[in-house]
């Protein structure tokens, strides 16, 4: 669902400097995404998992500061039996 909330692009450019810009920049341009990654407080849904350059943040914060080339990726947890 998160990949087409963005219109199918696996990868979206943005210019940002704290995670949280990100998320704001990403919602801002698809408007799908807000719903899915964020909650009603604008906190990013548990359910979802937050990758820094390949390495798993356990507990992401919408300050976390970003560098020009950072890759930040976003994956929904996934539960079943």
């Amino acid at each position: 669902m998160l990949l087409r909330s963005a219109d199918n692009q696996r990868t979206v450019p943005i210019v940002a400097g704290t995670l949280n810009d990100a998320l704001t920049e990403l919602t801002a341009r698809f408007p799908d995404t807000k719903r899915l990654l964020l909650d009603n407080a604008g906190r990013l849904r548990q359910a979802h998992r937050v990758m820094l350059n390949g390495e798993l943040l356990l507990r992401p914060h919408s300050a976390l500061p970003l560098a020009e080339d950072d890759r930040v990726e976003f994956f929904t947890a996934i539960a079943g039996g």
